[in-house]
């Protein structure tokens, strides 16, 4: 049976010891640079090969409460108030689903819809950015503007069918003209490849370290 004093020592082997590992890394500090160095040389060439990146993008919201009433209607007079009243609800849950319908149409074409402040008194944001991302400016906006087209189509045509196709309603309003962008990615790469040189140089060294430690321990 093993004393406590055993299990105690025994214990202790088991334990690494710091301070050999941190000179180990210090004494090795110029293969771990290398890596560093090798990583963001792997990097910056990923980057020189990636091809540009532009986004094409725009604000969205839903459509208004007043055209969607006068379409359906077929009124060109105002609405007042007091006629808009007990409708409200139904005309409000007609345009959710609208808009909604069309948001959906959008994410199966790959745009990307994200909410932005400011948002109502209620949980549910107000405006939202839609946007799609390809090899130039050009492309990007044509895409863009291709799916935001189908997806107002097809939103009222599933939601209200029997709307004449000369309607003018819009699933959603746009709140600015589409522009586009592009971002510098090769900062991004080199922060990358340095960081996974790093991990990888000290990986190495540490390797290296536990593995003599445990031929030492083991009189291999």
């Amino acid at each position: 049976m093993s004393s406590p004093t055993n299990l105690k020592a025994q214990s202790n082997d088991d334990e690494i010891d710091l301070i050999p590992l941190v000179q180990a890394l210090w004494k090795s500090k110029i293969t771990i640079i290398a890596t560093t160095v090798v990583g963001i040389v792997v990097s910056l060439a990923l980057a020189a090969t990636s091809p540009e990146q532009w986004t094409a993008s725009t604000y969205i919201t839903k459509p208004s409460l007043y055209s969607l009433y006068k379409e359906l209607n077929e009124k060109d007079a105002p609405v007042t108030a007091s006629k808009l009243g007990a409708e409200t609800k139904l005309y409000s849950t007609i345009q959710n689903d609208v808009f909604y319908s069309a948001m959906g149409v959008m994410a199966a074409k790959s745009v990307s819809l994200k909410d932005t402040p400011p948002k109502s008194g209620g949980s549910e944001p107000v405006l939202y950015i839609a946007s799609t991302t390809a090899t130039s400016a050009e492309l990007a906006t044509a895409q863009l503007k291709s799916a935001m087209a189908t997806a107002n189509t097809e939103a009222i045509a599933l939601n209200l069918p029997t709307l004449a196709t000369s309607n003018t309603l819009k699933a959603f309003n746009t709140l600015d003209d589409v522009k586009t962008s592009t971002t510098n990615s090769t900062k991004k790469f080199i922060f990358l490849g340095a960081f996974l040189g790093l991990i990888l140089g000290s990986v190495f060294v540490m390797g290296r370290f536990l593995i003599r430690q445990y031929k030492q321990s083991n009189g291999v």
